[in-house]
């Protein structure tokens, strides 16, 4: 069930040479993880594909003649095999099941389903989880959601959007007369989850770049990056 890639990543490396590579979930986990523990940038992008990048940077003397360091970089551009917006409402409810044990060690592969407390998703369910890599299993059948899985969750809660909302006005004049005057319109920052912008943008363009604002914030805690 791992062996499923999730991702298809292209590299850009030290020396500039560039290669592709597919990974599998649990393999991208492991880039990730790493990454993060050594504090490399880990950078998702912001609207709904997915994508994210991992940017490593050494900084040194290439030999014992050279007099100034030189600062090199390893570019990661990691690409969801599987377009995170085709998760179904019942895999984001399968998946949400086991984040939710995450603490206690995620899900238990047994027979082909997990089980995650007193709940069970079925083989088949569970399958296709694996073959999108939304699932990883780790040591002792312990099934966890792999990063791949929590992006897919974060942006299926955060689908960001814009309103809009008229500034027309009942104007009453010094003899007492009445007009509607109308108002420049202006633009919301909105989201599935519930958010508003306190903001008004006079352009939508502003709102919506707003709106990924809001929608980044989450991706990255998907990380745990919340600096």
């Amino acid at each position: 069930m791992q062996t499923a890639p999730a991702y298809r990543a292209k590299t850009t490396d030290y020396d500039r040479s560039a290669f592709e590579r597919m990974y599998t979930a649990l393999e991208a986990d492991v880039l990730i993880a790493s990454a993060l523990l050594d504090e490399d940038e880990v950078i998702p992008d912001a609207d709904r594909s997915g994508r994210l990048t991992v940017i490593r940077t050494i900084t040194g003397h290439r030999s014992a003649l050279e007099s100034e360091p030189r600062t090199l970089r390893r570019t990661i551009r990691l690409e969801p095999v599987r377009a995170p917006r085709r998760l179904t409402p019942r895999q984001y409810e399968d998946l949400s099941l086991i984040l939710a044990r995450d603490e206690q060690g995620g899900g238990r592969l047994v027979d082909g389903r997990v089980r995650a407390g007193i709940a069970s998703i079925p083989p088949a369910a569970v399958a296709r989880l694996f073959q999108h890599g939304w699932l990883v299993v780790e040591s002792g059948d312990a099934v966890t959601v792999s990063y791949a899985g929590r992006v897919a969750m974060t942006l299926h809660d955060h689908q960001a959007g814009t309103g809009y909302m008229g500034t027309d006005k009942w104007v009453v004049d010094a003899f007492g007369v009445g007009e509607w005057q109308i108002g420049t319109g202006l633009f919301l920052s909105l989201c599935s989850c519930g958010y508003r912008s306190p903001s008004r943008f006079d352009d939508r363009a502003m709102a919506q770049g707003a709106s990924r604002r809001h929608r980044l914030e989450h991706l990255r805690t998907a990380f745990g990056l919340t600096a």
